[in-house]
């Protein structure tokens, strides 16, 4: 793994995206973790919606493009919003002759609804339980775009970021 690389980590809110990226950012030196969920907390009155939200992906997409100016592998860890936001990081991925892996991840509703609230138990601004679900809702397999997709619902975190582990180092 000493070539940079391009890992991104799709999927369901309440997956695990955060925890697996973090478990690996742990195990793979000179990497970036990078996300709207990171960058959106740059903005100091960020607002859910579709202003505020591509402008956290845009800027994902910057940081992640800089970061590979330096020879620094990128984990972008955020459910994409479209094809062209696929073949935006794809291209990217050319540009810079790197290799690209696509994870998916998914679990049972009721389980990704659960780990939010959780998640979420300590916060001031929770996320309401609809719009929690809208978004779990979303949730569209993308095998067919070349992502491995893996059920969380009964494997932990450490198991998943092994599995990702062996694929980065085959």
């Amino acid at each position: 793994m000493n070539r940079p690389f391009l890992l991104i980590i799709d999927g369901m809110t309440g997956a695990g995206k955060t925890t697996v990226s973090n478990l690996l950012a742990e195990r793979i030196p000179r990497m970036a973790v990078i996300g709207m969920d990171r960058v959106k907390r740059f903005i100091s009155d960020f607002e859910r919606g579709e202003r505020d939200n591509q402008i956290a992906r845009d800027i994902v997409f910057v940081m992640a493009e800089k970061y590979f100016d330096y020879g620094i592998s990128v984990i972008v860890e955020h459910p994409l919003k479209s094809d062209e936001e696929l073949e935006m990081f794809e291209d990217l991925a050319q540009k810079y002759a790197l290799p690209l892996y696509k994870i998916q991840l998914f679990t049972a509703p009721e389980i990704a609804l659960k780990r939010v609230q959780i998640r979420q138990a300590d916060r001031e601004n929770k996320i309401s339980e609809e719009r929690i679900n809208r978004n779990i809702g979303l949730f569209e397999n993308k095998a067919q775009k070349g992502f491995v997709v893996i059920d969380t619902s009964d494997i932990s975190s450490l198991e998943i970021a092994d599995k990702i582990m062996k694929m980065l180092n085959s």
